[in-house]
């Protein structure tokens, strides 16, 4: 967990659940020498480039990764936001987390990435910011099937567009892009997703990063040039 510089219990922050790859754990974000993603955050806050934040790493190790979901709503976020100051309030009740469901952010790497997607599906009451990077949707045989899966799950939620936002990237020479490049042209045809940089404008955006391969070092920049868009939205 990283909880910015000058914590104050008696200030509400905004929170992202960020979740690690394929054969990493809860570890992997903070531990590596091509992650130290806390010094990042610590120079994006110093620098005024996002608000500060609290960044909590889970892990989908003694589940599966498609089904971490479950267990993200029903025992990571009661646990962390009962305890820390979030726009919860400590209040996890299903109320609660519902009200305050824009204030929180899940994304996720290559396999934390079909995490990001699958929490989309099945947790859009709790959560409005998306960053899937590196990874597809499993949740569909084909690139349409995916797309439409995500969008029939935000018909059910009956949200309204301004009321979910997905920052998606990847890079060009990623084994990822293959499948998830697919799986955004086809939402890119349907109505729920208005596809700009902007988020006053609309609610969904895919980078791509010429060259850049399935690494860490990468995701960094994306990390990095996603965050700042998130949270302004809904306040």
């Amino acid at each position: 967990m990283y909880l910015p510089y000058g914590y104050d219990e008696n200030k509400k922050y905004n929170i992202f659940y960020l979740m690690h790859g394929g054969s990493e754990n809860e570890n992997t974000l903070f531990g590596q020498n091509d992650t130290m993603m806390q010094n990042m955050f610590d120079h994006m806050i110093m620098n005024g480039e996002m608000e500060p934040m609290i960044v909590v790493t889970p892990t989908f190790n003694k589940t599966e990764a498609g089904k971490f979901y479950s267990e993200f709503r029903q025992s990571v976020v009661p646990f962390v936001e009962g305890k820390y100051s979030t726009y919860a309030n400590k209040d996890t009740s299903a109320e609660s987390l519902k009200a305050s469901r824009m204030h929180r952010a899940y994304g996720g790497f290559s396999m934390g990435s079909v995490s990001t997607w699958a929490v989309l599906e099945n947790c859009l009451d709790i959560v409005g910011y998306f960053m899937p990077l590196s990874g597809d949707h499993w949740g569909g045989s084909s690139a349409y099937d995916k797309a439409k899966s995500i969008a029939n799950a935000i018909d059910r939620s009956g949200l309204q567009k301004n009321e979910y936002f997905i920052f998606a990237a990847t890079g060009s020479d990623d084994i990822a892009y293959p499948n998830v490049n697919p799986q955004i042209d086809e939402m890119k045809k349907m109505s729920q997703f208005v596809y700009t940089s902007d988020f006053s404008k609309g609610n969904f955006y895919f980078m791509v990063a010429q060259g850049k391969t399935h690494w860490w070092g990468y995701v960094r920049h994306y990390v990095y040039d996603a965050l700042p868009y998130f949270f302004h939205e809904g306040q």
